[in-house]
């Protein structure tokens, strides 16, 4: 048998978003929030491009 055992750490509190998107299609109003990896190399252009090009993919 193996022994599980549970870790108890204090949650992050919540981080605010860096970013917040609206916009309105089809009488419904979109929001997005945003945080970004501020350790990370890519710009929020490149991923949006990445996400828009896998979108017309599907």
């Amino acid at each position: 048998m193996t022994e599980l055992t549970e870790k108890k750490e204090t949650p992050a509190p919540p981080r605010k978003p860096d970013g917040i998107i609206t916009t309105h299609r089809d009488g419904q109003t979109i929001v997005a929030e945003l945080f970004f990896n501020h350790s990370g190399t890519e710009t929020f252009r490149d991923k949006l491009l990445k996400m828009i090009l896998a979108d017309k993919q599907e």
